[in-house]
Formats: structure tokens, sequence, C-alpha cells
């Protein structure tokens, strides 16, 4: 079964198959979550997003429509939660309250994912959030253009464009460092 495309595998779910959703779920949750995680930054809530973006896959299965790939339609419902949490109070009194309880597991997964998001975030500091998320989307995630211009409601060219400034400005910061490198090493 784990062999099905997840169109086929989304048939399965439609007609009430938990197993199909199992693989669905394996196959997309860590992308999933460190797509959520990269938005907003708070591991246990993103969990929790992450958790509902998958329950409303579940639940919403009968409006699916096979005009756009599964990947697609699990991207747009996490893109769609993620409004939803910054719109809400809730968000808001976050971002005003420290966490100070973590067991050692916790830890060491948020100390994981800093890494990986400081290694990412540093590359795309500079750039505003639309580029940020179009870049993200398109190299992590590695979803085409079309299925970016869908998870975030823009049209193609837009997403191109942002693509291409987010590209452009990176390339020069690459450069910039390589060439300070460089200057360096010649002084030492």
């Amino acid at each position: 079964m784990e062999n099905l495309s997840d169109e086929e595998l989304f048939t399965k779910v439609q007609k009430g198959s938990k197993e199909s959703m199992e693989i669905i779920v394996k196959r997309y949750y860590k992308n999933i979550f460190r797509y959520i995680y990269m938005k907003i930054g708070e591991y246990h809530t993103g969990e929790d997003l992450c958790q509902e973006v998958f329950c409303k896959v579940y639940n919403k299965r009968k409006t699916y429509s096979s005009k756009y790939p599964v990947k697609v339609w699990i991207y747009k419902i996490a893109h769609n939660i993620i409004v939803d949490y910054f719109r809400s109070k809730k968000a808001k009194e976050k971002k005003n309250t420290v966490e100070l309880k973590y067991d050692m597991e916790e830890k060491n997964n948020i100390i994981e994912i800093e890494l990986f998001k400081n290694n990412i975030e540093d590359l795309t500091e500079g750039l505003n959030e639309n580029q940020k998320e179009v870049v993200n989307l398109r190299f992590k995630d590695q979803l085409t253009l079309e299925e970016i211009a869908s998870v975030t409601n823009s049209s193609k060219n837009t997403v191109k464009t942002r693509l291409y400034s987010g590209i452009k400005y990176i390339k020069n910061k690459l450069k910039k460092r390589k060439e300070d490198y460089l200057e360096n090493e010649r002084i030492e």
C-alpha cells in the first residue's frame, strides 16, 4: 500500500481507510511541521497546528478535489491554519509569554530544529516574509511554482518574481561572504 501514489491513497482515505491516512501522515508530517514551525517559530504550537492540519485533512476528505495534487491540498490547509493562528487572539498572547518547562527530549528537538532553522534563516535574513515563504516552499519543501501559487493564493508570475528576487538576494549574500572570506585569508 505504501507504493501507491498520494492520489490513490487519498481515494482510499475518502472511503474511510485509516491505514491509508496513516501513510499520508507519515509521508507529509515532517515537511508540514517544518513549514509551520518556520512560519511561527514555536515548537509546541507547531506540533499542535500540524496535528490540526491532518485532522482537518481527514475531516474534509470528502471535499477534496483531484483538481489539485494531494500534496498541494495539504499544504494549502496548513497555510490556512497558519493564517488563522496569526489572526487569533491566542497567537498574540503566546508571543508575550515564555515557556520555561521542557524535558530533555523536547530540548534536543528544539535545538536540532533551531540549528536547521538558523542555517536557513541566515541565508533568507533580509528577505520579506512573502519571499521567505516562496524560497522555503521551493527549496526545502520542493514544491513546484504552480503548487506554491496555489498554497499562497498568488499568481504563478508573482511566485516567480518573489522567487527570483529571493534567489538574487541569497546569491549576492553568498558572493559577499565569499569575498569577505577571501579578503580575510589574504590579511592572515
